[in-house]
């Protein structure tokens, strides 16, 4: 008489399939989903007023132009961010806010200091930790709306 394996290799595909599950959620533990950081709020009040924010951006956007334009040497420098009015008028006050982030992760993220120079925003020297991709996330503000921006670059 042969011997049948197939219930051996039932059991066998349970075990594996369990230890898999297990696999997976202790790997989800380890590395938890890091806070997007992109419209500088909690998440629920960007879900609650989005179509808000996006109809501040595409007014923000109808009037003004932004250049970004990073300046580094290695790891140090600074960043420039010229925000231009799209119908030639002198800009208005800006309220802003920057910040430096990686895009995989929130453990090195950096407020950043600004202030204009004209229609330049220039940043305050910056010295990055360590090579790669970096970006920056941009919260600029009109009296009246307020345009979200990000910027990727790669310090080498």
């Amino acid at each position: 008489m042969a011997k049948n394996y197939w219930p051996h290799a039932i059991v066998i595909s349970l075990v594996l399939i369990i230890i898999s599950c297990v696999a997976t959620i202790v790997v989800a533990v380890k590395n938890p989903v890091e806070m997007d950081g992109f419209y500088f709020e909690r998440y629920q009040n960007v879900d609650e007023n989005i179509n808000e924010i996006e109809a501040s951006q595409r007014r923000f956007d109808a009037r003004y132009t932004l250049k970004f334009e990073p300046e580094f040497d290695g790891l140090n420098g600074h960043f420039n961010i010229s925000v231009a009015p799209k119908n030639g008028s002198l800009a208005p006050n800006f309220t802003h806010e920057i910040l430096l982030t990686r895009p995989a992760t929130n453990e090195q993220n950096q407020n950043l200091n600004a202030k204009f120079d004209g229609q330049i925003l220039k940043t305050q020297p910056v010295a990055l930790p360590k090579k790669g991709k970096w970006q920056i996330l941009l919260k600029i503000s009109d009296a009246n709306d307020t345009g979200f921006y990000k910027f990727s670059f790669e310090a080498r």
